[in-house]
């Protein structure tokens, strides 16, 4: 159980992870892992799912609030403290997102088709929703 204990911690030194990803490394590694390792590392506070959700979503916060519940779900934070950490962000309008990214391409109006192209499949892999992405690109070409 040390040897496990102590790469646990030495994972967690390079970054954070759910308690489910961090059991299941260590099972990849070790085979069967004890329960109460995990409950170990919770109770001294090197793993928390809680601060492990507010760190992605920080690190996230131009993504669609719906793409970052369902990679915090798939990393296996519970449903509650995902709608808690979903619940007190404020997250940006597409709108808002967009003329970000425009600022930091520093793309000028009128847009080329391929700067939109580009725009398009950004916000689609912020996991945006196709049809309000046209919308908004479509508002922003009429401008």
């Amino acid at each position: 159980m040390d040897e496990i204990y102590h790469h646990a911690l030495k994972l967690l030194r390079r970054k954070d992870y759910t308690t489910r990803q961090l059991l299941n490394k260590l099972s990849a590694r070790f085979g069967d892992v004890p329960e109460r390792l995990a409950e170990q590392l919770v109770a001294k506070g090197y793993l928390d799912d809680r601060r492990y959700a507010d760190n992605f979503a920080e690190r996230h916060s131009d993504h669609h609030r719906n793409w970052v519940r369902q990679a915090l779900q798939e990393a296996g934070v519970d449903d509650e403290t995902v709608d808690i950490v979903i619940s007190n962000r404020s997250w940006p309008s597409l709108p808002d997102v967009l003329k970000a990214k425009i600022v930091v391409r520093r793309l000028q109006p009128p847009l080329e088709r391929r700067d939109v192209a580009r725009l398009f499949r950004l916000l689609s892999r912020l996991g945006y929703p196709e049809e309000d992405i046209r919308e908004v690109l479509e508002q922003l070409h009429e401008q």
